[in-house]
């Protein structure tokens, strides 16, 4: 069951969770289920924005290349960069999350079958999974650029799906509790 779709009693997952309450991975899992939505869901937004950006800036300074200015082209790389640096650390900020909250919990899908407890399980595997595939592929595409000199094209779309797809999920994931917030307080 989710933080914020608890409304009184004790539960087995609260009761673990504040049995040892002082610890440092105990205050990250209290402030990440309260505020991480927010801040994933901003990091989001200027990625995608960001990525809108470089688009153009990509395409037209690679033409403008040709003939010798490089400046357009070397600002759409700057922007892909820090998309890049966004995207791996909003991937280890979820991945670490993830670890978090198996640990609090337990493995999604085996208690509450609710539908809201069903869809909040499964908008944080799909994050979860986007996440970690978007960081090994990463990692392994950086590995074999620099021991082989060639990536293939395989990883380079799936890097490039779940770089797209992370943003995405997490911005469904924000419209999901926005809806949900306004459908209970309705």
């Amino acid at each position: 069951m989710t933080d914020d779709a608890q409304t009184s009693g004790s539960t087995p997952e609260v009761d673990r969770a504040t049995a040892h309450s002082n610890t440092y991975s105990d205050r990250a899992y209290t402030w990440l289920s309260r505020n991480g939505l927010y801040v994933w869901a901003g990091i989001s937004v200027v990625v995608i924005a960001l990525g809108v950006l470089a688009i153009p800036l990509l395409a037209f300074g690679s033409l403008a290349a040709i003939g010798g200015e490089e400046s357009i082209l070397a600002g759409g790389t700057a922007i892909v960069l820090l998309c890049t640096v966004l995207l791996l650390g909003l991937a280890v900020v979820l991945l670490s999350y993830a670890y978090l909250e198996v640990d609090r919990r337990g493995v999604p899908f085996v208690g509450d079958r609710s539908t809201q407890t069903l869809a909040y399980d499964s908008i944080r595997a799909v994050e979860t999974v986007a996440a970690g595939i978007f960081i090994g592929g990463f990692l392994t595409m950086l590995g074999l650029a620099v021991s082989v000199g060639n990536v293939p094209t395989i990883l380079s779309v799936t890097v490039l799906a779940a770089a797209i797809g992370l943003p995405v999920t997490v911005l469904v994931h924000a419209a999901g509790r926005f809806v949900l917030f306004v459908a209970d307080s309705a």
